[in-house]
């Protein structure tokens, strides 16, 4: 049986979407909300297998808080519904299943949900682990735009104010992604956590100043006026690196 929550603060969307899936003798609703912020505690009450989430809830951020529901340890499936499939890049970057657009159509629904069956096969997820492609760009956007940007133009990612802020040659941009998905991402590249809120590349690494502690700040190239600090958590990894 397939647990399913639904998550869109249109009432009659909830409503049309359940009249598809009470067709299918494996699926249960376990539960709907229109309000994003009790989302999370309803995940963690009622332990869906899979999340219908809404991409423009009202006040809220639907694309983050997908990012926020699949952070978690053994998280649901989500399949994102928006009127707008320029999202779908987006979902695909953080992972979410699938998307379906709205008005729906009972087809397209029925696609996604035989993914998310195939995706919880678990002979599935391992042949899927060794069809992944080595990606070398991250999308990012600026004002209202969609951009995929070679990962060399990086020269270090900030966690700042709950936002993720990647600082590159040609400005700042915002990335959907969390600070451990893109250390996770960036592991075999030329990248470095130094800090729980910074990721710097390696080849901006301008100059390394001893700091209080036996710890450093980094100075990057072109960026004089930026301190970024190395903290202890990171400093080993950091020296061994480098080779201090």
């Amino acid at each position: 049986m397939l647990r399913v929550m639904i998550v869109d603060d249109e009432k009659y969307i909830r409503d049309e979407l359940k009249y598809f899936l009470k067709k299918y003798d494996d699926i249960e609703i376990v539960g709907e909300t229109g309000d994003g912020e009790e989302v999370m505690k309803l995940i963690k009450k009622l332990s869906p297998d899979l999340v219908f989430l809404d991409i423009q809830l009202q006040h809220m951020n639907g694309l983050l808080l997908a990012r926020k529901i699949l952070d978690q340890e053994n998280s649901p499936f989500v399949i994102l519904a928006t009127a707008y499939n320029e999202y779908a890049i987006q979902g695909f970057e953080i992972n979410v299943s699938d998307y379906i657009l709205k008005p729906f159509s009972e087809e397209r629904l029925k696609s996604a949900i035989d993914r998310v069956k195939k995706q919880m096969n678990k002979e599935y997820k391992y042949a899927q682990k060794d069809e992944e492609v080595e990606i070398n760009k991250l999308c990012v956007f600026q004002r209202d735009r969609f951009i995929l940007m070679d990962i060399e133009e990086i020269q270090y990612i900030e966690s700042r104010h709950q936002d993720i802020v990647v600082h590159a040659r040609g400005g700042e941009y915002s990335c959907n992604f969390s600070l451990k998905e893109l250390e996770e991402r960036f592991k075999k590249k030329r990248f470095i956590r130094t800090h729980k809120s910074y990721i710097v590349n390696i080849d901006y690494i301008n100059e390394i100043i001893p700091w209080f502690n036996y710890t450093y700040k980094i100075k990057i190239k072109g960026k004089e006026e930026v301190e970024i600090p190395v903290s202890r958590n990171y400093l080993k990894k950091f020296k061994k690196i480098l080779g201090i």
